[in-house]
């Protein structure tokens, strides 16, 4: 995997998909349509006011390129009515949801997502290393992210047609 750097502060989830899918910021922006540029929360500053891109759209993109993406949630949960939540907290072949969820970081690469010190970020993964569209490379150790979710990309053995 490369780095590649995010060219505003709303393309971290751009910048992310294409070093999972090894390509160029570029390839994503044009088969999703847009640049993420658009104002749609006019009461918030730069950069919560931009559209940026949302996951389902690099999923789309993803199955494009011949991919496929798991999800992976740091804390699951049920409710049959949004407010009964129960937590899913105990695994046969795991410890614990934190060793579920590195033993899928280390084994795999993808989109990790979470809340950094204000808003949502987004970075890539191959095993246990960062790939930061802020321009930075470290070890899962040193991320500074409250995450949320890990998205594993596989290549895909079928690719939808348009």
């Amino acid at each position: 995997m490369k780095l590649i750097k995010q060219p505003n502060s709303w393309s971290c989830m751009a910048a992310a998909a294409a070093m999972a899918f090894d390509c160029e910021i570029k390839d994503i922006t044009e088969r999703v349509g847009h640049d993420g540029n658009e104002v749609i929360h006019y009461g918030l500053r730069p950069p919560a006011c931009f559209k940026g891109f949302h996951i389902q759209e690099i999923v789309d993109v993803g199955l494009l390129f011949g991919f496929s993406m798991t999800l992976i949630e740091s804390a699951p949960s049920q409710t049959p009515d949004g407010t009964h939540i129960y937590d899913i907290t105990k695994w046969s072949q795991f410890l614990d949801n934190q060793h579920r969820f590195e033993c899928y970081l280390n084994n795999n690469q993808g989109i990790l997502i979470g809340k950094a010190r204000k808003y949502m970020h987004a970075v890539a993964f191959d095993k246990s290393e960062i790939y930061d569209p802020r321009g930075r490379i470290y070890d899962i150790d040193d991320c500074d992210l409250f995450l949320e979710s890990l998205w594993i990309v596989s290549k895909n053995q079928i690719i939808p047609r348009k």
